[in-house]
C-alpha cells in the first residue's frame, strides 16, 4: 500500500486524507493503465490525465482560500469522476480484471465524497 510509505511534509495538502486517497488511486490506476492492451492508447491517456488531475487538484485546492479553494476542490472532484468513468469503460470493454478496477473506482468514490465535503467547508 503506497499510503504506508508517505510521510507528510510542510504543505497543507499533505495532511489531508483526501490527498492520501487520491495518491493511492493514482498509483493503482497507473498500474491498470500500464496493463491496458495496444489499441487503447486514447483510453489509457485519458485515464492517466484524469487521475493525475484529481491528485494535483487536491494539492492545489488545499493551498488556496475561499471561493478559489472551493472551485478547485470541485474541479478535482470532476476529474475523479472522469477517472472513474474511464475505469468503468475498462470494465465494460473487459480490458482488466473487474475486481482490481472496482477497487480503484471505490477509492475515487471515497475521494469524490471527501472533496464534496471539503468544497462545502471552504465556504464556511
Amino acid at each position: 500500500c503506497i499510503r504506508d510509505s508517505f510521510v507528510p511534509g510542510p504543505f497543507d495538502h499533505e495532511r489531508l486524507d483526501a490527498f492520501q486517497v487520491a495518491r493511492e488511486a493514482l498509483s493503482r490506476g497507473e498500474h491498470l493503465a500500464k496493463a491496458l492492451p495496444r489499441g487503447y492508447g486514447s483510453l489509457k491517456d485519458q485515464l492517466r490525465r484524469a487521475l493525475l488531475s484529481a491528485y494535483l487538484g487536491v494539492a492545489e485546492a488545499a493551498n488556496r482560500t475561499g471561493k478559489d479553494r472551493q472551485a478547485r476542490f470541485r474541479c478535482a472532484r470532476a476529474e475523479a469522476a472522469e477517472a472513474a468513468a474511464a475505469l468503468d469503460a475498462v470494465v465494460i470493454l473487459e480490458l482488466a480484471p473487474a475486481s482490481e478496477v472496482r477497487e480503484v473506482i471505490h477509492l475515487l468514490a471515497r475521494l469524490a465524497a471527501m472533496l464534496t465535503k471539503l468544497a462545502q467547508l471552504s465556504t464556511s
